[in-house]
């Protein structure tokens, strides 16, 4: 009777760990493709509610575009842009789905070639751009996404 419950046991554990479909070490992925087969994106779930883990995207040559983790369903955290090259294009940060923070823009060299302001969605406060050497170019106060003086 004790074999036959440890073997029962242990037939419920892979019978329940084998159902939960494509896995990466233990948590579900969700995958698209574009028309030409290639991966689109990617989402990496950490919980069974498909609502929380990390987003990835692709561009057709199958290079990464973007990642950003996903809690409640919308984006949180900051999300980071790469290019063909695999370079950081931009970080923009959000807050319950929302742009809500600095927005840092790079130049192919790494250095910041602007940072923009955001509350709430809005553009709201002074943004900077930057020559390639690091000096301003220009400034320019925003409130609710308009320039002011």
């Amino acid at each position: 009777m004790r074999v036959f419950t440890s073997i029962l046991f242990l037939f419920s554990i892979l019978f329940f760990t084998g159902c939960e479909g494509p896995s990466l070490g233990g948590k579900n992925v969700h995958k698209e493709y574009f028309t030409n087969g290639t991966l689109r994106s990617e989402f990496i779930m950490t919980d069974k509610t498909k609502k929380n883990g990390t987003l990835k995207k692709y561009g057709t040559d199958g290079k990464l575009t973007s990642i950003v983790k996903i809690k409640n369903g919308v984006k949180s955290g900051t999300e980071i842009m790469y290019d063909t090259q695999g370079r950081v294009l931009m970080r923009t940060p959000y807050v319950n789905g929302v742009k809500h923070g600095n927005q840092t823009v790079y130049y192919p060299n790494q250095t910041v070639l602007a940072i923009i302001p955001y509350r709430y969605d809005r553009k709201n406060g002074i943004a900077v751009k930057y020559f390639p050497d690091g000096s301003v170019q220009q400034k320019a106060r925003f409130k609710n996404d308009k320039i002011v003086n």
